[in-house]
């Protein structure tokens, strides 16, 4: 049983009367553990394909898993429970909110699950301590390289424990260096803690780190091989 399964998926965007094809019937399957990188470039589909895995979009037609179980016909509630439960997120952009700081942050998806302040504030502290950023728990994002904000990025979606994170173009705001450290930090994130890796890049610099490289062009699959 593989953890995401696509078959036959489309998604098809309307901007007025023009029908704009994003993803043109894509069957996909990723396994647990792995470490795959969604290659093409610009306008290809790679951030429709994410979007539909993370439960952030639903396809036009097709089907898409969890777990072997489809999720198209879940509520709005029920497929944002399941995308807390099981997903974590890391973005191009950061997405921090900048009057917290780095440690609060990293807590915040556990408080929004209930969690106790102080629970929360102690877990969200480990998982900075783990990704070299415990010298940094209480600055606020401004305060923070590009890197370092990746680095309070993947501390946050690892805090939850999620079966996958999925990770939009993480190193595109970032220079060479920090992107090779941002990748090397993922890859042993994903060693670890055997937690799906799923992130979409343009950079051919990258291609080497993955475990698995799956190309897209003009919305459809060209391979999804080895790297």
């Amino acid at each position: 049983m593989s953890l995401i399964s696509l078959r036959a998926v489309r998604k098809t965007y309307h901007l007025g009367v023009t029908e704009v094809h994003a993803l043109k019937g894509i069957d996909l399957d990723i396994e647990q553990g792995e470490f795959t990188a969604v290659w093409g470039p610009s306008g290809s589909g790679k951030s429709s394909l994410l979007n539909l895995i993370g439960m952030l979009d639903a396809p036009s037609s097709g089907q898409v898993l969890l777990n072997d179980k489809p999720i198209n016909d879940l509520s709005d509630d029920q497929r944002a429970e399941m995308r807390n439960a099981k997903i974590g997120f890391v973005f191009q952009n950061f997405n921090l909110v900048p009057v917290l700081s780095a440690q609060e942050n990293v807590a915040l998806p556990l408080q929004i699950r209930g969690m106790a302040a102080a629970e929360a504030e102690q877990k969200a502290a480990a998982a900075l301590a783990e990704v070299g950023l415990a010298e940094h728990a209480q600055r606020r994002p401004d305060l923070l390289s590009g890197g370092q904000r990746q680095r309070v990025a993947i501390a946050r979606a690892l805090v939850t424990q999620p079966e996958i994170v999925i990770a939009d173009e993480p190193t595109a705001n970032l220079d060479a260096e920090n992107s090779r450290l941002v990748i090397e930090l993922m890859r042993d994130m994903n060693q670890r803690h055997k937690v799906t890796f799923l992130f979409s890049t343009h950079d051919p610099r990258l291609i080497d780190k993955v475990g698995r490289l799956i190309k897209l062009a003009d919305g459809q699959l060209v391979n999804g091989e080895q790297a």
